[in-house]
């Protein structure tokens, strides 16, 4: 029986950022200790982020809410396909991602948990497999048949991913 490669990809700004319980300015502050604390609890075996903004937004901003183990950040500036591919929802964009992933943990065994706050983001990543997890405060209003799970903010996916294991 082969290992399965728990994965966990993140989408930043509106994910990570402002759909918080305590709506904290991570961009300036540097208290992501909640965050790293619930991430701490989780099996999984690699961190990617995935955001539509430049590779340097995504290194401070997990800079600042502490999450230092992430394997790689794919970003704007840093996905080598010609714009507007290279952003999210381009089905271009999630298939680089997706390769990038697989050759960096040399396995395509791997079950991919993709967090974001836009449907459009999620209904790509779930036409490759992927768990998807949107974080919108209304979140109960949003949940269509490619979203898998939904929750106002990343704290309660968080915990209740540590519950389900």
């Amino acid at each position: 029986m082969y290992k399965m490669n728990k994965i966990l990809i993140f989408d930043i700004d509106d994910t990570l950022i402002m759909h918080t319980k305590d709506r904290h300015d991570y961009y300036t502050m540097n208290s992501g200790e909640t965050l790293k604390q619930l991430l701490d609890q989780i099996k999984y075996d690699k961190i990617y982020i995935y955001t539509n903004g430049t590779y340097s937004h995504g290194y401070n901003v997990t800079k600042n809410l502490k999450i230092y183990d992430v394997a790689l950040i794919f970003a704007r500036d840093n996905i080598p396909i010609p714009r507007p591919k290279q952003m999210k929802p381009s089905l271009q964009s999630f298939n680089y991602v997706h390769k990038t992933i697989i050759q960096n943990i040399q396995s395509e065994k791997n079950q991919y948990y993709f967090f974001d706050d836009m449907k459009e983001n999620l209904q790509t990543g779930k036409t490759l497999g992927w768990i998807t997890i949107l974080i919108h405060p209304d979140f109960v209003n949003q949940k269509e048949s490619y979203i898998d799970y939904a929750f106002p903010n990343i704290y309660q996916a968080l915990v209740y991913f540590q519950l389900k294991e």
